[in-house]
């Protein structure tokens, strides 16, 4: 196919931007602008000395999942399935393996379809499960929903989790290289193709017409072309920071009627794997402590353990320092596993912190659907004037929300739209 003398822009080089720069580069002249210094977004795998890659953000394959396992097959990227058994600690320290998620798994689904879609969790809870009777199992619930969909259930759909966690697959995978490997694959295809990937450019500012977008850079420098597709996440299309004119009033407060969740990820190495001495084929850990959720690296064997914080509680943490919040580590698992802190501390070798919402450009981790979220999708999904369009994962509305799935379903289904006008 003869390549078009259209422009395109794209704002984002994380997995929605670089799917849809991969479809469109070998048609048209496609400039990625990526605020940061690296590509991924919110795909980080990093390599540190000791022990093999890590991911500081997405981490699993939520299942056999087309689009992702496809890119993986054709890179040519081994992954494996995740085995091993979850655990809960409980109130006296004894660890108990654990099958659901929450207990009355099926009752409470079951509920869940009868209910509303566009009632809130919270309104859910009040109505099946009073606080008066069900205290311990509604702190379950609720932390399960912090945790998994990092969403606040005062503002989170039934209808969203219901959809989610019936489409969760039980088969979970890990990519042997890290998702990195993933998108180095994807921009290596789009420079093949003549796609101009330019690091360290945020975007401050769009004036556009209809067939026409200029976009300046933090730099000053001032690009130009027939049509703009912002990839941004979520939390920074809420916060309004690329000043559009005209203005996109109704494309900002429809962003802003999605939710958008906050994640800590601590990513330990340890001398001896000496929580192994509970159980030999632990794969999750969970607990009342600070750090809720932890998981090794099994199969594999390696003396690393990463934590979780998800959803409301970790924006109580968004102002400490790497060093409180390693500390806060440490405390979960001495308690956890336990064992006094200083025995924890002398077995830590190396680790990492990730407090997702300080990150630059980013600020937070992945979305949730709320109320009010189907309709803020179909606007965000709608071009204006076939001139600016929108992806990401916030903007899917199909099986596997929250995933690199959805970034990738969205960045080539905005690559078909393009290609159609």
């Amino acid at each position: 196919m003869a390549k078009s003398s259209e422009e395109i822009i794209i704002i984002g080089a994380g997995a929605a931007g670089l799917m849809a720069a991969r479809e469109l580069s070998g048609q048209y002249k496609t400039t990625i602008l990526e605020a940061e210094e690296t590509i991924g977004g919110r795909i980080m795998t990093i390599s540190w000395k000791g022990t093999k890659e890590a991911e500081a953000g997405a981490e699993f394959v939520h299942g056999e999942l087309p689009l992702t396992l496809g890119l993986l097959q054709e890179a040519g990227l081994k992954y494996h399935l995740i085995s091993g058994q979850m655990f809960r600690v409980t109130d006296n320290g004894e660890w108990s393996t654990q099958h659901e998620m929450i207990p009355n798994w099926d009752e409470i689904l079951e509920l869940m379809e009868k209910s509303p879609a566009d009632m809130t969790m919270q309104d859910f809870l009040n109505q099946h499960y009073p606080s008066e009777q069900h205290a311990d199992l509604r702190k379950n619930i609720q932390g399960f929903v912090q945790g998994f969909d990092l969403a606040d259930i005062t503002k989170v759909s039934v209808g969203y989790l219901y959809n989610e966690w019936t489409n969760e697959s039980e088969k979970n995978f890990r990519i042997e290289k890290g998702y990195g490997a993933m998108t180095s694959f994807l921009a290596e295809e789009c420079r093949k193709q003549q796609c101009n990937i330019v690091t360290n450019a945020p975007v401050t500012a769009v004036e556009w017409s209809a067939g026409k977008v200029q976009v300046q850079t933090a730099d000053g420098t001032t690009w130009s072309a027939d049509k703009l597709l912002v990839t941004i996440p979520l939390g920074i299309l809420q916060k309004n920071t690329i000043s559009f004119s005209p203005a996109i009033p109704s494309y900002i407060k429809a962003a802003n009627d999605i939710g958008w969740g906050s994640v800590i990820k601590v990513i330990l190495h340890f001398k001896t794997p000496f929580w192994e001495k509970h159980a030999q084929q632990m794969a999750f850990l969970l607990g009342k402590t600070p750090i809720p959720t932890w998981w090794t690296q099994y199969p594999d064997q390696a003396n690393v353990l990463t934590g979780w914080l998800g959803g409301p509680p970790s924006a109580a943490y968004t102002t400490k320092t790497d060093k409180e919040l390693l500390a806060l580590a440490f405390q979960s698992l001495a308690t956890l596993c336990n064992e006094t802190e200083e025995m924890v501390w002398e077995q830590f070798t190396n680790g990492h912190v990730f407090n997702w919402d300080t990150i630059p450009h980013v600020a937070g981790g992945y979305s949730y659907g709320t109320p009010a979220s189907v309709a803020a999708q179909l606007v965000l999904n709608t071009p204006i004037d076939n001139t600016i369009y929108f992806a990401g994962e916030a903007l899917y509305n199909g099986a596997s929300p929250g995933t690199v799935e959805a970034a990738l379903v969205t960045g080539k289904t905005v690559a078909a739209r393009i290609k159609g006008t």
